[in-house]
Parts: C-alpha cells; structure tokens; sequence
C-alpha cells in the first residue's frame, strides 16, 4: 500500500493498493483519492476493500507500506488479523542518508568518510538480517559498539527502527509469517510509475483518471492472464527427467517451480538437518524447504500438491467452483421492504431525504456530486529548475537528496561534489529551499519548527469556519455547513451547553451566531457578532468532529493558546491523527499543519471540569508535549505573563478573545 501524487488537477493524493499473483506479476487491489492522508481517510479506503472481499478467507494476511503513521495505525482497525510489515527498502535508505549526514569524520582522522559509512552500514544490514532474536540481540550490541563515537545517529536508529518497527522490518520476526517474498513496497511504486505512462499529464479530472486507471488494469488482466496460460501449458526442459516434480508440474506456477529448483540446490549442502535449513522458504513462501526436499530427493519421492500453498495454484481469475451454484441474494427484498415501511412512519422531511437518496442510486447521472475544488496556480515567477505544472515526476525524498551530496561510492573526506547528478531514479534534484510561510511570525517563536505548513483562508468574517471546513472537508467554501452542523451540536446537547456556559443569555448568543446573517455588506463581510469565538465554540468544535482543537496565536487580542478535546467519547487508537490546529491573528484564523510530535498548549480549564469520565483518557496522550509548550512559552516570555480577564461586553466587541 502506497500512496502516489501529481496525478489530477485537484491535486488529491492516489492511495493504490496492490497485489501479486501466483506467477509474481502485480494487479490493481483498489485505487482511492484521498482529501487527507489522516487516519480516517485510510480507514475509510480500507473498509471500501474490505466490503470487497467474497469471504473472511479473501482478507490480506500480511500488509507491506512505508513509515506513514497514520496508515499504519488504521491497518489494524479494519484489518486486525493481518501482519504489518515496514518497507525495508526505505528503511535503508533512510538510514542511509542518515548515516552520511550525522557520522561525520573529525579533521586530522586518517579513516575515510566512505569507509565509516561503509562499515556502519554494513553492521545495521547484520541488524536487519538477523535470523533469530538471539542473532538479532548480539547484532545490536555490535551495530551499538560501532556507533559509539555518533550517538545522535544511533538514537535515531533506535527511535524509528529498533524500538518501534524490529517486528516489522527485522529478518527475526518477517521470516515467520506467508509474505511471498514481499517486503518492501516497490511493487506499489512500480505501479505508479506504470499508471503515470496511461494519465500523460496532471491536469485531468476524475473521469480521465478513472478512464486510465481502467486501460491500465486491463492490459494488466490481459498480461496476467498470459502467464497463467504459460504455466497450464508449458514446460520447463529442466524438470522433464525429475520425477520429483511429477504430480506439480502444469497444476502450480512456473514460478514456484523456480523457487524450489534454487531451494533444491540447498538440499545438497543442507541435508535434512531442519537446524541448518531454517525452514524459511517453507514459512514466508509456503514451499517445501531444502531439507524437506532432501529427504524427497533421497527417497526417490515426489512433492505433493498438498505440501504447497494455495497462492501458487491459482492459474485463473475465478477459480471458485460454486460461482454458477450461488444463490443471488442481491435482489434487496427486504430492504426495499423496510425503505417501505419506514415510508409509510416517518414525517414528510425525513421522505424527501429517503426519495433524493434513492433517485441517486436509480438515476447515478443526476447526482448532486460535485468534483473537488481546483487548486489555483501561485503567482510570481516560476522559480528555476521547478518541475511544470503538468510534469509527474515525483519530488525527490531526503535519502536522495543526501545521495547527491555524499555519493554511496565516496571514499574520502573531500568536499561534497556540487556537480548536478541524474539518476533513473531520482532525476534532476535541485537543493532544498526554505520557503516562506505566510502568518509565522503571528505565533509563538518557539513553535516556528514544529510548523509544516500555514494556509491562508477567506477574510469574510466567516475565516475561523472556513478553516475547518479546509481540515475537515478539503474545500473552505463548505464554511456554510461547518455551521449548520456545529449549531445542531448546540441543540442536541443543549443541557450540557447551557451547564457550560453558565447562563441562557451566552448560550442563546452563541446559537444565533451560527445562523447566517440576514444582511450582507457590499464588502461582504459578516458581522462581529458571526464571528468564531474562542473558548466556548472550541468546546463544540471539538465535540461535534471528535478532533483535538488547538489554538495557536502569540496575539493576546486572539486570546491565549489552548487545547480543546471532545467532551464525549473516548479516544481513538491515534489521536495524534486528531488534531485540528486554528491559528489566531489578529481579527483572522488561519489553517495551521502541525508537525507530528509537536508540542501543545495546555488543555482549556473549562473541558477540564466539565468533561464526562470517558472522555477524560483523550488529555493522557498529550500532558509531556502540553508540559513542553508550557516551559518552551514561558522561556520564550521569560516570565509568565497573567492572562487578560474577560470584561463586559467583550464577547460581541471581540469575538475571537479567549475566555
């Protein structure tokens, strides 16, 4: 699984899955456009495959993708039987890169940069393919001896690889479960680049991408469909005298078949002593390993169609023999009954909905569906050695930066070559610019680092909705119904509203805000008293998406930082993938992406007392990085400053002053 970009106009990223057939060629699971890369999102695609599926039996047993936090975390909420495995591939090129930047030679050393990058590398492939846990314990100590002079280096090895993915990534623990040789995830590259050759350009919209997609899977079918052929009807000269594969040869994949040749060559230095074999063929790929096929080699005896896995036995694509016998229960009786029945009971609103979502289903060409917004063009001039708008060549990742720079074959302690390079892989990488982000200086210094990106919305008075609409729906324009449904919120839960707020005057007050104003200005812009306010709509921002809301702002007009988190409900299994950041300038909100791992402001004192016990466990994730922001400010400040207290009228004065 793997996620892909520059493939359309709205600039949405393309999470692929894909698969690999018996005779080792890749297929097309599921292709989903995502408007976030956020723990739900991957959810949400992944249970789109999971309805797919004809039985439990068709659910992946193990899953392969890169270090994407929020993908890894929703693998195990729709897929919780299945094994997650890390990229290898990137494991080591990212340690790679690491290693070239941090374990740097001192001046007058008579070691070579090359060979202590050479030397270190090699000691964490030991790491990495290390066949026990005892193996793997003593290949640490060594991989620890050997980084002793980079200790930075080492505490990131430890950090990403060996405290959190050894289970995932290490040869110990992925030898034990069925992956077929996949351990990486460059089969899902490969079927990006591969997919690239159909869409030609980015600016399509979904309809051409769809329409490539479709001509990529089926020449995929029909490339696929060839090499079952091949293995049904074809045999290899090399088994015609070896009674050994009588009863597999034409009923399993030319493929497996090649696997177990080269595994018979062990057999020789092997024997049957299963110590010395490992057995490792026979758990990660589900073929007789070489001591198995040395007791058959010495006994004169065949290998048995039940002694290899079902994978490599499905030569063609429906191979279910009760297709034909199956019972249609699509014809949706009871359903149609109940939609019915429900008809006949409910008031006249709830018929409208139920007959406009029927007639979508009936007439699909009159949806309501519209496409996403088109992300415009920036203004300026082009910047040199910047890719066109149409060009799909992927952004170079860190590792290849850094491989620009330090070259694998550099031996010495040279300057870095500052010649341009150009690699199949990585293609013209140009240095890395710092870019300018709009509004940092309107937020704490402190946090400047820990900020990716800040994304400027609307001035219409309605901008702190616009935000979340931006966060939640990917489209600002959306600001309308943030409203509508954070003013049902209020309704719904009005007891709890009316307890927090303390009187009906404040409650009622916040209600009529979320209405739309019954006049509009020739600029526009709404009235103060539609504005977003802090800390009372916080609260309900927070409960009604289940999201962790974070004010960030140094301006003491937009009141002081704080941390919002629902006031019902427990929290998910990463809330970190939660968190809605607002960024409070003076009389505008504005978008702001938070590094993962970021530090936080402390938790607002009203949800504090007011929160059911349930949800009280949502704070427990965050109290060291709230324990951060609160010393990192108070140094940035150099003494605790006393926060302004709310006076009369301030509410509807300055609707965006915390209280």
């Amino acid at each position: 699984m793997d996620s892909t970009y520059k493939t359309n106009r709205y600039k949405m990223p393309l999470f692929e899955i894909v698969g690999c057939t018996s005779t080792n060629k890749t297929f097309g699971l599921g292709f989903a456009f995502l408007s976030n890369e956020k723990h739900d999102n991957f959810v949400w695609a992944l249970q789109q495959v999971q309805q797919l599926l004809v039985d439990e039996n068709s659910a992946p047993k193990v899953i392969v993708t890169d270090r994407d936090a929020a993908l890894m975390s929703a693998i195990p909420d729709v897929f919780p039987n299945a094994t997650p495995l890390v990229c290898r591939f990137h494991v080591k090129k990212n340690v790679s890169a690491r290693c070239s930047v941090l374990c740097k030679i001192k001046h007058g050393e008579e070691e070579k940069q090359g060979d202590v990058v050479k030397n270190i590398m090699s000691q964490f492939y030991e790491v990495l393919n290390s066949p026990t846990e005892e193996a793997y314990s003593e290949a640490v100590i060594k991989f620890r001896t050997v980084c002793e002079r980079w200790p930075r280096f080492y505490n990131y090895v430890k950090k990403t690889v060996l405290d959190t993915d050894e289970k995932k990534v290490v040869s110990a623990w992925t030898n034990r479960v069925m992956h077929f040789g996949n351990t990486t995830t460059n089969r899902a590259e490969s079927s990006h680049a591969v997919l690239k050759k159909y869409l030609l350009d980015t600016n399509g919209d979904f309809v051409k991408v769809w329409g490539a997609i479709h001509d990529m899977l089926v020449n995929q079918h029909t490339e696929i469909q060839a090499t079952f052929g091949i293995s049904l009807s074809l045999q290899e000269h090399r088994y015609d005298d070896n009674p050994m594969y009588n009863l597999v040869v034409y009923k399993v994949s030319r493929t497996a078949l090649g696997y177990i040749h080269e595994e018979a060559k062990r057999a020789e230095e092997v024997g049957m002593d299963s110590k010395k074999c490992g057995c490792v063929l026979q758990r990660t790929h589900g073929l007789p390993c070489a001591c198995v096929l040395a007791k058959k080699i010495r006994h004169n005896r065949p290998i048995r169609l039940d002694e290899i896995n079902n994978h490599w036995k499905k030569l063609v694509f429906n191979d279910r023999e009760d297709v034909e016998q199956q019972v249609d229960d699509y014809s949706c009786l009871a359903e149609w009954n109940a939609i019915q029945e429900r008809l006949r009971t409910v008031d006249v609103p709830m018929k409208i909905q139920i007959r406009e979502q029927l007639r979508q289903i009936a007439f699909p060409q009159s949806t309501s569906l519209k496409p996403p917004v088109v992300v415009g063009k920036n203004k300026g001039v082009k910047r040199k050695g910047a890719c066109g708008e149409s060009s799909m060549t992927r952004s170079p990742s860190y590792w290849e930066h850094v491989e620009v720079q330090f070259p694998p074959s550099q031996s010495s302690q040279a300057t870095p070559s500052s010649s341009k390079q150009k690699g199949a892989r990585t293609g013209k990488v140009n240095p890395i610019e710092d870019r300018h982000i709009p509004f940092l200086d309107a937020m704490p210094l402190f946090m400047h680092s820990h900020i990716e990106d800040i994304v400027d919305v609307d001035g219409d008075g309605f901008c702190g909705f616009r935000v979340i609409a931006l966060d939640t729906r990917n489209n600002q324009a959306d600001y309308e119904l943030i409203r509508l449904n954070l003013q049902k919120e209020l309704s719904k839960h009005k007891d709890e509203y009316l307890t927090i707020f303390g009187s009906m005057e404040r409650y009622q007050y916040l209600y009529d805000a979320f209405f739309p104003p019954t006049r509009r200005s020739s600029r526009r812009m709404a009235p103060r008293e539609k504005w977003l306010t802090f800390p009372d709509m916080g609260h309900i921002i927070a409960s009604y998406f289940n999201k962790v809301v974070v004010l960030l702002t140094k301006s003491e007009r937009s009141g002081a930082s704080e941390t919002f988190f629902p006031l019902r409900g427990t929290p998910p299994q990463d809330p970190d993938s939660k968190i809605l950041c607002i960024g409070g300038v003076p009389d505008h909100f504005v978008y702001v992406k938070l590094k993962q791992h970021c530090p936080l402001p402390p938790t607002c004192k009203t949800w504090t007392k007011y929160c059911t016990q349930e949800a009280s466990s949502w704070q427990s994730s965050f109290v060291d990085r709230q324990a951060d922001f609160v010393a990192l400010m108070d140094n940035e400040k150099g003494a605790v400053v006393p926060r302004r207290k709310l006076q009369k009228g301030d509410s509807k004065e300055c609707p965006i002053d915390c209280l």
